[in-house]
Formats: C-alpha cells, structure tokens, sequence
C-alpha cells in the first residue's frame, strides 16, 4: 500500500515538474514554409514545414503568421531529424496585434497607401498647374491692356506682340498637356486603386480579419542537441476543386485521348507556391458515425380550424424561433461552425498519381504547382488516358436536321472517373462542351462529340391525308388522317460512317384514338427500351451514299375531339 501511494506521489511531483518546465520553456519562433497541401471540396488541408536547431531541454517551438480561420482540432505535428525529441502537443495560439495579421493584406494596404500618396502627389501638381494657369492668364490680360495703352500712346513693335503671343501660348500649350498628362494618370491609379481595394474587401470578410496574429505552438523536449525539421498539419475552409476534362478525337476513328484536371480556387489568407498538391474527394467536414434512428410516431392531425387557431396563437413564438435560428444560421456560415462539428482525421498522402481511400478517390499531382489566395480558378492537370472507342452518327430527325458524333468509350484504366464537364475536340478544333458521370474501371459511357457536316439529313411529310366517315364500332363520325414522312441521309464524308436514326410513332392513351396501319421501311434494327413508339435504326453508309426511311402511320379519332401532340392540326370542313 506504501508503496503504491509512493508511485502515485512520484507521479504527481513528475507532472508537476514537467508542467512547470513546458511554463517557463523557451520560445522559438522560426519561419515556415508550405510544402504540401491536400484541397477537399469545400477546404485544404496544410502542411507546413520548420527547420531549427535545438539544444538540450524543453522548448515551444512558434510558428507565426497563419490564418486565423484554421481549424484547431485539426493540428497535428511530426518530424524527425538529429536531435532526439519527444513531442507533447501542439496548441492554436492568438495575439492581439495593430497591423493586419494576413502578409497579403499587409502587402495589399502598403500597395493602397503607396498609391494614395502618388494619387495626392499628383493632386498637388495639378494645383500648381491651375496657379500657373491663372499667373498666365494675367499677364495676358495685362499685356493686352499694356498694348491698348501703347496703341495710343506709341507705335508697339510687331516682334515684341509676336514674341509675347508666342510665349502665353506656348506655355500655355505645356500646362494643358501636363494637366492632361496628370488626369490619364489619376484615372490609371484610382482604377489600380479600385481594384485593390475590392481584393482587400474580399480577404477581410473571406479570412474574417480581426486585429489579432493567430500562430501554432509546437511543445516539445529534446534529449540531445542537432537539427529537427517539425511538420506542422492543419485544416481551414476556403479552398475547392471541382473535376474537368478534354477530349480530343479524330473524326476519322481511332482513340479518345481524355486528359482529366482539377480545377482549384483558395482564399486561405496563405499562397501556396510550388508546392506539392494532392485533390481528394473525402469529405471532412462530414462525421464517420451514422446518424442515430429515432422512433417514428404517428399522431392524430387536428381539424383545420383547430390547426389555424394554434398556429396564430404560435406566431409570435415561432417569428422569435426564426429569428433566432437565422441568427444561428448567420453565425455558422460564417465562422463554419458545423465544419468543426464533426471532423474527421486528416487524408493520408498517396503514393500514386491516383489512389483510392475507402470511398474517396485521391490525386497526386505529378508535378509542384503555385495556386494565389485570390480564388482565381486555376486549372491543374492529374492524368492522360488513351481510351478504345467505337464511333457513331445518332440522328433524330424530328428533333433536329443534324448527325450528332457520339463516341462510345471503355474507361480502360485502373481508376474511376468523377462526374464534370467535358471540352471537346474533334480534328483539333473546339466543338462544344459536354459532360461525363462518375465512370468506374472497365465501364462503357457515351461522350458527345458534336455535328458534322459532312453527313446531311433531310425529314419531310409526304402526306397528311384527311378523310371523315362513319364506321362500324363507332359512335357518330370519325377522323381518320393518313400520315407519311420520309428521312434521308447522305455521306459526304471521305469515310464509311455508322449512323443510328431515332424516330417515333405515336403511342394512344385512349380507346377513342386508334393508330392504326403502320409502315416502316426498312424495319428498324430494335425498339428503344421504356420508350413505347421509339424506333431505332442502324446502320453502316459507305462515303457519297445515300439511305431513305419512309415511315407511315393512321390516326383515327372521334370528329370534334382535339387530339393533342399531332403533327400537323387537319381540320375538315365536314367537322362542321
């Protein structure tokens, strides 16, 4: 029992030591730099990197100057080097300051303060062009008063007029010039200005300045003396990436070159340059437990005139409720309380360009990359897939007059691809913008690659034959319209072309509207699945061919009924 209470004291007076040593340790601030940075979708995760030299003994380790929008529980710090240390913790640490804690907003108001000083500089000028400019206007008007004297008193001499005339307007001349001179140039500084002081705006309200230095303190203990390089990890809001792409194909067959990138945007408060960026499609800010399954209740709901009642009754009440949860809401938006909530640890780096962690997938970019707080997009490239496809022509000739290339493509590589845009080239030239849904390995998708010319469609009515009768199983008069339309396609391409025509036939979804005697020639190659009336045609036209579809169909209905979605409205005369 002694004994035990022995190890128990001896571990109180231990922490109290050390409690005592990390108080009165020594500080060290040093710089850092940005090394690694890992952008989610709605933030980044930053790695800083301190080299130091240490002695000896317990010490803090500070490294100043950080955003303050970082998210304190997300800190983690490592390292390695000579010394042999033991690290206690790190700790998020503010200072109240008088200048801007941000080093680009301090740049950003030097540049604003530097520029109001040129501004008032030329301010001034101006002044004593406008007190010149009235100094010349009076020895005008008192030249020509003198000369109105001398004109009665003596002859002026013609050069001493010519001279003075000269002069008043050459100097005059000079001032206009430099007046205007001193307008272009306040009209580029207060645009300059304008402009920098919109970014400064944007940083204050993005970074949520205060006059305060936000820094990470490192404890640590090092047993022997050398060199240790501390890796300090941390994550903030401000920063996204989104997925695209660009296709490149050739009209005349062949692969899809399809070059994936990452589009990235910060306003962190800190450049990142040339650094190592990895795009992750974790979700950080999204807890790893399930939401707990609450009982559900089902309850008697109060007659109309009750319900009206309680709710006017409640009205000041829940007008103070919304009041308060917009109050809340404001605050979260803006401090990102619910990212804090509920995080999650930090994505581990992978080794390979491309990886997947559980159900996020993570890029490693092959190459340093340098990305400005000023969230400008700045487009980054992850990786280049050469991929196998079959190309086709689609027609729809109802819809549009045009043959539409569509690749078919087989996503070959180990890797899936995220849903984004896609910008098309088709022979190297621009073609338009589609898009792609998440694609896993080895699955098929389609990628629009725009109209070509070269193939030319035609769809005309032939007919729309009306006749009105009486027939057996009717009740009074009927309709019948005869419809025929006929598609043609022609290749004026170098290359036989794979083409595919959709059309369709009207589908009834009543009794009194028949469709009846239905031609097509040639039969389609299939029915268009969960879509009733849908033909789908295809097949191969060799270059300088021509293929024609006639499609006929009947369409009988009851005389004075408004059939919606024909065609072409026929009206007869014996409707009347």
């Amino acid at each position: 029992m002694r004994t035990k209470t022995w190890q128990i004291g001896l571990l109180a007076v231990s922490i109290l030591i050390l409690g005592g040593s990390l108080a009165s340790a020594e500080v060290l601030e040093t710089g850092s730099k940005i090394t690694e940075v890992v952008v989610f979708q709605d933030r980044a995760l930053v790695t800083r990197q301190a080299e130091v030299e240490l002695e000896p003994g317990v010490a803090s380790i500070r490294l100043s100057g950080l955003p303050g929008t970082i998210e304190e529980q997300s800190i983690t710090a490592r390292g390695e080097g000579t010394a042999e240390v033991v690290l206690f913790g790190a700790s998020l640490k503010t200072t109240q300051l008088t200048d801007s804690p941000s080093p680009r907003v301090k740049d950003l108001e030097d540049k604003i303060e530097a520029l109001r000083d040129t501004r008032q500089e030329i301010e001034d000028r101006k002044k004593v062009f406008a007190d010149k400019h009235e100094f010349l206007k009076s020895i005008r008007a008192a030249s020509l008063d003198q000369l109105g004297k001398d004109l009665v008193t003596k002859q002026p001499s013609v050069s001493d007029v010519a001279s003075l005339a000269a002069f008043l307007e050459d100097e005059l001349a000079k001032m206009y010039q430099s007046l205007h001179q001193a307008d272009l140039e306040l009209r580029d500084i207060d645009e300059e200005l304008n402009r920098l002081e919109r970014e400064l705006g944007e940083l204050r309200v993005s970074f949520h300045e205060r006059e305060t230095e936000t820094s990470i303190e490192v404890d640590l203990e090092a047993h022997t003396s050398g060199t240790f390089v501390l890796e300090v990890s941390y994550r903030l809001p401000g920063a996204k990436w989104a997925p695209t792409y660009e296709a490149r194909a050739m009209s005349s067959g062949g692969d899809v070159q399809l070059t994936s990138y990452g589009q990235v945007r910060q306003r962190t408060g800190e450049d990142w340059n040339d650094v190592a960026i990895h795009l992750s499609t974790a979700k950080p800010a999204v807890g790893a437990r399930m939401p707990e399954v609450e009982p559900w209740y089902l309850s008697i709901r109060p007659p109309v005139h009750l319900v009206a009642k309680l709710l006017d009754a409640a009205a000041p009440m829940r007008q103070e409720q919304y009041e308060r949860e917009d109050k809340a809401r404001a605050f979260e938006s803006r401090y990102d309380v619910q990212a804090g909530r509920a995080a999650m640890a930090p994505a581990a780096v992978a080794q390979a360009a491309v990886s997947a962690q559980g159900p996020a997938v993570h890029f490693t970019l092959p190459k340093r990359e340098t990305i400005l707080s000023d969230w400008q997009p700045r487009k980054v490239a992850i990786q280049s897939y050469e991929f196998s496809a079959a190309f086709a022509y689609e027609i729809s000739p109802k819809l549009s007059p045009r043959a539409y290339l569509r690749a078919k493509v087989t996503n070959e590589g180990d890797s899936i691809l995220l849903q984004g845009p896609v910008q098309v080239f088709l022979d190297g030239a621009f073609v338009g913008t589609s898009s792609i849904d998440v694609i896993g390995p080895k699955e098929e998708f389609d990628l629009s690659l725009g109209i070509d010319e070269r193939i030319r469609v035609e769809r005309k009515q032939l007919s729309a034959k009306v006749d009105v009768s009486v027939l057996p199983g009717f009740h009074g008069r009927i309709k019948t319209i005869d419809y025929q339309y006929l598609t043609t396609v022609e290749n004026y391409g170098q290359i036989d072309a794979d083409i595919i025509v959709i059309d369709q036939l009207p589908v009834s979804q009543y009794d009194e509207i028949k469709i009846e005697n239905v031609q097509l020639n040639p039969e389609p190659t299939e029915e268009v699945k969960d879509k009733p009336g849908v033909k789908r045609w295809a097949f191969k036209l060799p270059s300088a061919g021509k293929k024609e579809i006639t499609l006929s169909y009947r369409v009988r209905h009851p005389v004075g009924m408004s059939v919606a979605g024909l065609d072409v409205e026929v009206v007869s005369t014996m409707d009347f």
